[in-house]
């Protein structure tokens, strides 16, 4: 079972002071102010699509000449079924809608099917155009009928033709897999760039709600269910007796990047980016980040490892870990960017971990892990796929630190931060020493083979140190009790044993200062044999590496030694979100890949 905080650790809420309120509220404002984060803005439109649909089949209905008198017919008479099923949606009518979008589809498909005479033409462009756009509104409308539940076929009427309609044995996904499609085409968004394969087939968001039924299944989702790319696609259509029939799948456009029509293979159409547009839709990633860091408590009971699609033993698991004051959404061009590359897509599933970014180091690591070993405990406990032997961590900032700790062979070094006494010879109880054990103890994770660090302060940033990094701190709304490893360090049974105060908050800010216990152990800790790490970092465009600093890290602290590579990009602590760090992280990608 997942850890969440009532059996990771023991927390006591405090409350808030209107004081306090006001404080983070200005704070959270000032913050907007300097960062150019930004809102994700959604707005999805059904109408689109048709619209899409009926501009390409008038398009194609204005073709003149005796060549393409065929297509003329076909897009006068689709412009005819359209404008039919806008009329039924208007109505309430969406059986009758969805009979004629499908015919439309149908009548689509079997041209190019058939053998176009101009593959690649603007025509043919504009036939697909009509296929993709009918197709995609027929899944939406279908996905809403209960009929689709029923095993076997189920019949529509599209005017005197009979449609009867079938799920291909072949498709991804059974046919109640899902709850709601959302046409990729119906979405516009800002705040995101957009990321999609032309191709035939209609893209789809398929989405899987979180339910109480699914609790388990759906663990290791986000909590608002399964957001994921789809593409629909028509297998056949044949008629026969006043009858067509229909088969159609919801493929998996991450795995499969053509698809055969007629004697032809077409890319397969996708859509990467509307999928997490529309879950984040409304989201800030400032403010998320921000909430975040000051409600702790509250964000430790959401902290987990998501999946990004469902779980894929035959696929390498890329981990994503964001960092202070942040949140997993600053990978949302990231994700679909690597996702379009289809090299990558079919080699690799990417997840992301979320926490509650004011905990101090330690103790995000240690959530890091048990989160890891939950994860692989439900979907690989024989230990036999990439998730337990091949996986590659990215991390931004502290999300780099975090993803350092599962490479670096710490032994005794963090203890000995703390102590020079060693922990067997403290005087506390055996429960007690038993989880200061588990925080500061911790082997390197035999899955991680490979590490990319962006902007990560592996010796520490001055800014944690900055009045303002003192006052976010002052602000965060930690547990009183942290993992209770801060209560028992506090035991004024043992005090004498620490070189270091132990009378103050403890949090992520403290944490990476220059000279901290984590930031120095893991320092002066060796990496794990055998694994290879990448560094990524901003200079602001200045050009004066090694003197540089991206604003907050400066390059002392971000460079590693023995890196298989080190960018520096001319930006600032955002270097993950570069153009030539996205395209970093393909190349490295590719070559982990062996591509």
């Amino acid at each position: 079972m997942k850890q969440t905080a009532a059996n990771f650790r023991r927390v006591r809420r405090s409350r808030a002071t209107p004081c306090r309120v006001a404080l983070v509220f200005g704070l959270s404002f000032l913050l907007l102010g300097l960062t150019s984060c930004s809102t994700v803005k959604v707005r999805t439109n059904s109408n689109l699509v048709s619209k899409t649909a009926l501009e390409s089949a008038n398009l194609l209905g204005k073709l003149a000449g005796a060549p393409f008198a065929v297509l003329a017919e076909f897009g006068q008479s689709s412009a005819d079924l359209l404008e039919r099923a806008r009329r039924h949606e208007t109505l309430g009518r969406h059986s009758d809608a969805a009979a004629d979008y499908l015919k439309a589809a149908v009548d689509s498909h079997l041209l190019p099917a058939a053998g176009s005479k101009s593959p690649g033409s603007e025509s043919e462009k504009a036939l697909v155009a009509v296929h993709n756009a009918a197709l995609a509104r027929f899944a939406e409308l279908w996905v809403d009928d209960p009929r689709r539940h029923e095993p076997g076929p189920y019949y529509l009427t599209s005017g005197t033709e009979s449609l009867e309609i079938e799920l291909s044995a072949k498709s991804t996904y059974h046919r109640g897999y899902f709850d709601n499609f959302v046409a990729a085409q119906a979405v516009e968004e800002k705040g995101m760039a957009r990321k999609i394969r032309e191709g035939y087939g209609a893209p789809i968001v398929g989405i899987r709600e979180q339910k109480p039924e699914r609790a388990d299944e759906m663990e290791f989702f986000p909590p608002r269910g399964l957001y994921t790319p789809v593409t629909v696609t028509m297998d056949s259509a044949t008629k026969s007796g006043g009858v067509t029939r229909v088969s159609f799948s919801m493929r998996n456009p991450m795995v499969e990047d053509t698809i055969p029509v007629g004697k032809r293979n077409l890319p397969l159409a996708a859509d990467f980016s509307a999928p997490l547009a529309v879950i984040l839709k409304g989201r800030n990633e400032a403010l998320s980040g921000l909430s975040g860091f000051f409600q702790a408590q509250e964000r430790i009971e959401q902290s987990s490892i998501f999946l990004m699609e469902p779980y894929d033993p035959d696929r390498i698991p890329v981990l994503l870990i964001h960092g202070l004051i942040s949140v997993p959404m600053i990978w949302r061009d990231i994700i679909p960017a690597m996702y379009a590359d289809p090299e990558i897509s079919k080699r690799y599933q990417f997840m992301v971990f979320t926490y509650p970014s004011s905990y101090p180091l330690v103790e995000s690591s240690a959530l890091l892990r048990s989160q890891l070993a939950a994860l692989r405990a439900k979907y690989d406990p024989e230990g036999k796929d990439a998730l337990s032997r091949n996986m590659v961590v990215a991390g931004h900032s502290m999300g780099g630190m975090l993803t350092h700790t599962l490479v670096a062979d710490i032994g005794d070094n963090l203890w000995k931060q703390f102590s020079d006494t060693p922990l067997n010879e403290v005087p506390i109880e055996e429960t007690e020493r038993e989880d200061i054990r588990k925080l500061v103890y911790f082997e390197p994770d035999p899955a991680v083979r490979r590490a990319v660090y962006y902007s990560a302060p592996h010796r520490g940033a001055y800014m944690a140190t900055k009045d303002i990094a003192g006052t976010v701190a002052k602000l965060a709304k930690l547990p009183t009790e942290v993992m209770r490893f801060n209560a028992e360090l506090l035991d004024p049974r043992i005090g004498d044993h620490f070189k270091i105060p132990m009378n103050k908050k403890y949090t992520s800010r403290e944490s990476l200062e220059p000279g901290a216990p984590m930031v120095v152990a893991m320092d002066i800790s060796p990496y794990k044999k055998g694994v290879v790490y990448h560094s990524v970092m901003g200079d602001r465009g200045k050009g004066d590496t090694p003197n540089s600093s991206d604003g907050v890290v400066e390059y002392w602290s971000s460079h590693q030694d023995g890196a298989a590579s080190e960018l520096i990009v001319p930006t600032d602590h955002g270097s993950y979100k570069h153009p030539l760090a996205i395209e970093e992280l393909r190349r490295i990608l590719h070559q982990h890949a062996g591509i």
